[in-house]
């Protein structure tokens, strides 16, 4: 126990270091003690995440130094988040984040109008569901899926299921209320169910979110529906408003949307492959593939930088390309991104995208990255939190 704060959970890795889970009811940090210096190092979870990243640590002799790699702790931190997890009131904010982002992920967005279907801005495609009231009857409609679906999915898809009865039942509890998404979810657990789940553990421990910082929505999230400490106890402390979770939210967009195009193109996302080049029109030139078009990204779609980006295809291969050159300086590579993805998938994603409205290259390239950058992201932190976060796995 310290003053600022206690020790949940540790786990020795050797004679000279040990993992360990420090909070003080809040989003909780790392503690890594080196035990021949008798010091303690507070840093973010989130410094896991790079399996690759180094450790060196003194030893007690005189340039006596000792390395290790995260993915040496691996099966520590999997420990110290289990017990930690167990042993604070960490699963009760866990179920409630658990709750509130399934509904953020499935709020259906309302459209009451033809054009308003055909000219749904970005932000708005970003949804899984429409709540289609677009008909001559616009006091009734139907909850419109909006990513694909396999045979089976389908069959749970069934209209009478999604039909809107009034206007002012077409919101998210009306949705979670047909017990649709309970279905998809028992249908296929992996992309309806273990994605919030990962999710929301991450996002209450403190991982990025998705490669973007998250602190500030973590910290939210712990000292919501809380009084704060009261300095003078002649004045009433009000509780600090509960943070409802919305994909609209500045603070959860990327993050929210990431994992919204990871739902959708869930049955594709293996054919997309993203790596990097010293030079992308040079490789790709001589590879075969024939220049089209060439775009600019502003900073936020592909990166934390704007992007020039050249379209490409190989007919050949039947492969679509985009060299995508950084227009300033990135600490998330070197060189060029190139993203390829076979051409009848690159087709029927911009198709899964436009909702019957007109079809975007734009976004549909911003869509499959982010839905590569989720899954990467997903499947490291999943180890992490598989002892606890209820996952269903076959």
């Amino acid at each position: 126990m310290e003053e600022q704060g206690k020790i949940v959970s540790t786990c020795d890795i050797d004679k000279n270091l040990a993992l360990q889970m420090w909070t003080r009811g809040k989003t909780p940090r790392l503690s890594i003690f080196n035990k021949n210096k008798n010091s303690r190092k507070l840093i973010h979870i989130a410094w896991v995440e790079k399996r690759d990243r180094t450790l060196s640590i003194n030893g007690k002799n005189k340039n006596e130094m000792f390395t290790y790699t995260v993915r040496d702790f691996e099966p520590a931190i999997t420990k110290i988040l289990t017990e930690y997890a167990a042993n604070t009131n960490f699963k009760v904010k866990y179920f409630k984040v658990v709750i509130d982002l399934e509904k953020a992920v499935n709020h259906p967005e309302p459209v009451s109008s033809p054009a308003d279907l055909a000219m749904l801005s970005e932000d708005r495609r970003s949804s899984l569901w429409i709540a289609d009231c677009s008909g001559e009857d616009r006091n009734s409609g139907i909850f419109r899926p909006f990513f694909p679906a396999n045979t089976t999915e389908n069959a749970a898809l069934r209209e009478e299921k999604l039909r809107i009865a009034s206007i002012n039942a077409r919101g998210t509890d009306a949705l979670m209320k047909t017990g649709i998404v309970n279905d998809l979810k028992r249908i296929n657990p992996e992309r309806w169910h273990n994605t919030i789940r990962v999710t929301a553990a991450a996002m209450l421990l403190g991982f990025t979110y998705c490669g973007n910082d998250g602190t500030k929505m973590a910290d939210a999230l712990w000292v919501a529906g809380e009084k704060p400490k009261n300095i003078n106890p002649n004045v009433s402390v009000m509780k600090i408003p509960e943070k409802k979770l919305s994909l609209h939210d500045p603070d959860l967009m990327k993050l929210g949307h990431k994992l919204t195009a990871y739902i959708r193109h869930f049955y594709i996302v293996d054919n997309v492959e993203v790596y990097y080049s010293p030079d992308a029109e040079k490789e790709l030139h001589d590879a075969g593939y024939e220049r089209q078009r060439r775009i600019d990204f502003n900073t936020g779609t592909l990166g934390d930088v704007p992007y020039r980006t050249t379209f490409y295809e190989n007919v050949d291969e039947g492969i679509n390309a985009f060299g995508c050159n950084p227009r300033m300086q990135t600490a998330r590579h070197t060189g060029d991104m190139i993203i390829k993805v076979p051409t009848e998938i690159y087709k029927q994603a911009i198709k899964d995208n436009s909702m019957t409205g007109s079809e975007d290259a734009f976004f549909t390239v911003v869509r499959l990255l982010w839905a590569k950058q989720f899954k990467t992201w997903y499947e490291n932190l999943k180890p992490y939190v598989r002892g606890f976060a209820g996952l269903i796995e076959k």
